[in-house]
């Protein structure tokens, strides 16, 4: 549809048009065409001769919708948007679009909309009428009233109400996951570049039916799933069960209005025993996607979150050579690498160790008149060995640091 034709613009150091390009195709645009300058003018982003030459391709191609790699002032914007004689979107406005469309639960919906009206603020005209053309637009779903102009004192009112009730969210979530922390298993956090892979991990590990479209920003709310342990290796012993956590995908140049979005949905990686950084090890830029990723997280969650074991899983490696292989070995040499669509079992290896490192193992011996305390171990501790006497159930396991000092009362040898 002419309506959905896009042409990219793009000025300054560095640029990333090809996600750019993909973004803008999550939300249902067709790109028809890409223009980039060296040098970005604080005028119009795009210097005086660039936004002639925009104006011309844009008549030629029949677009609709120019999208910027940057976000845009006010006034730049419109600057943009006389020379164009079309409408322009930044990619600030563009990735809240896009987040707008996956908000799926309460809490999402409410990081949006705050995003949304912080952006719009400044830009008292408010948000883009042709952009309800698209996936997330006004005219389908998404944050707030469908107004297209909101003045100051509204935004700033509703702006404070949100806040409030996010405020309040954030309180009863902390609840709950200290009630579900407390003596429950360990839990791993899959954080990550969007599109690395990590909804196709988590349905690997969990059996999970979660989507895994090639679309950025698939994934929006955390989900989480229990990955139960078992048997291990044929033997009595049995691994304990963890919850594993699905989070949304970090981005280069993520608005700053999306901050708070990223730090709540976030709040599962900080909390988390393990945190497993994924990347796409076929992505040409790697290295500079894992540097977004440990920005964001430094952004996000502050100096004051105590991570434990981080893993570094380099997903994917059935789309690059054996050469290609080899290098990331030497480059990356701590990495796991899988192929999520393969399995994972190299990576659920290096969850246990991960999780071992941060448990006391012992010898315990349970009476069997309280089964109760025996029964809770399984799924919660790895065990080792386990044999039934006249005294009760002796059993060799590693627990959690959290619990550990509950069953020390039945501690015995050393």
């Amino acid at each position: 549809m002419n309506s959905e034709r896009a042409i990219l613009v793009g000025a300054g150091e560095p640029r990333h048009m090809d996600e750019l390009g993909r973004l803008a195709s999550t939300l249902g645009m067709e790109v028809v065409g890409v223009l980039e300058q060296g040098r970005r003018d604080g005028t119009g982003y795009l210097g005086r001769g660039k936004r002639e030459e925009l104006g011309a391709f844009v008549e030629e191609r029949g677009a609709s919708f120019v999208v910027a790699d940057d976000e845009l002032s006010a006034s730049q914007a419109r600057v943009l948007e006389r020379a164009a004689g079309t409408t322009v979107v930044d990619r600030a406005e563009l990735i809240i679009r896009i987040f707008e469309a996956h908000a799926r639960d309460a809490a999402s919906r409410l990081e949006v909309e705050l995003a949304d009206l912080e952006y719009r603020l400044p830009r008292v005209k408010g948000r883009n009428p042709e952009l309800s053309r698209l996936g997330g637009g006004v005219g389908t779903r998404g944050p707030g009233e469908q107004q297209l102009e909101y003045d100051r004192r509204v935004i700033r009112d509703r702006i404070e109400t949100i806040n409030r009730k996010l405020k309040e969210e954030k309180a009863g979530r902390a609840v709950r996951g200290a009630r579900l922390k407390e003596g429950g298993p360990p839990t791993v956090a899959l954080v990550g570049y969007t599109n690395a892979g990590k909804s196709t991990i988590l349905n690997a590990l969990s059996g999970a039916g979660r989507s895994t479209k090639d679309r950025l920003f698939e994934t929006l709310e955390t989900t989480s799933r229990l990955v139960e342990g078992g048997a291990h290796n044929g033997t009595a012993g049995a691994r304990p069960d963890f919850v594993v956590t699905d989070t949304v995908g970090f981005i280069r140049k993520l608005p700053t209005q999306l901050v708070h979005s990223f730090a709540s949905t976030l709040e599962a990686a900080g909390d988390a025993d393990v945190r497993v950084v994924c990347a796409d090890g076929s992505s040409e830029e790697l290295e500079e996607e894992l540097r977004t990723v440990r920005e964001t997280l430094s952004e996000t969650l502050g100096d004051g979150s105590e991570p434990g074991p981080t893993i570094l899983c380099l997903n994917k490696i059935d789309l690059i050579s054996e050469k290609r292989i080899v290098e990331l070995r030497r480059e990356y040499p701590g990495a796991v690498m899988i192929s999520a669509l393969r399995g994972c079992e190299a990576l659920v290896e290096e969850i246990y160790r991960a999780i071992a490192s941060r448990r006391e193992r012992m010898e315990v011996l349970i009476p069997h008149a309280e089964y109760a305390a025996a029964s809770r171990l399984y799924g919660l501790a790895e065990i080792h060995a386990q044999r039934s006497t006249p005294e009760g159930l002796w059993m060799d396991v590693s627990l959690p640091q959290s619990a550990s000092a509950r069953y020390a009362p039945y501690r015995v040898g050393r």
